[in-house]
């Protein structure tokens, strides 16, 4: 198991750094990009939500969205709890979306070339059982 959480670590440090190559005019760090493009999908979100999605803590989020209002790509419609400012995508954000579309599609291309369709399915069907034994797992810092 511990080839296989480091190959994972490898190959999501390569899809960042590619995505920085395909993405480098847009000024945009690849968790940037990653949050950025959920909320275009997604209407009406606030941080909480976008915590919640990626499993991230308040703090990270909450960096992450303080650079994207800064680069102009969103705006924060103020709330009494800062977790549920309604986000509010700039006509920026917009305009570049059809460029991450192109570099998620590049991308995914090369990362299932010679990929059947079946295998696909089957390594999403594990990733997806391993994601849900993390969250579901005990952890106890008394444990080891």
């Amino acid at each position: 198991m511990k080839r296989i959480v480091k190959l994972m670590k490898i190959i999501s440090n390569q899809i960042d750094a590619k995505m920085q190559i395909l993405l480098a005019d847009t000024d945009l760090t690849s968790s940037q990009v990653i949050i950025l493009q959920y909320l275009i999908n997604h209407e009406c979100l606030n941080q909480k939500q976008i915590c919640a999605t990626f499993k991230l803590s308040s703090a990270t989020v909450n960096g992450i969205l303080n650079r994207l209002e800064d680069k102009g790509y969103i705006e924060r419609e103020k709330s009494d709890d800062k977790r549920n400012n309604r986000i509010i995508l700039t006509s920026k954000a917009l305009a570049i979306n059809e460029k991450f579309m192109k570099a998620v599609m590049y991308n995914n291309s090369i990362l299932s070339k010679d990929f059947t369709a079946d295998e696909i399915d089957n390594l999403f069907n594990l990733l997806s059982k391993m994601l849900k034994n993390i969250e579901e797992g005990k952890y106890d810092k008394n444990i080891i």
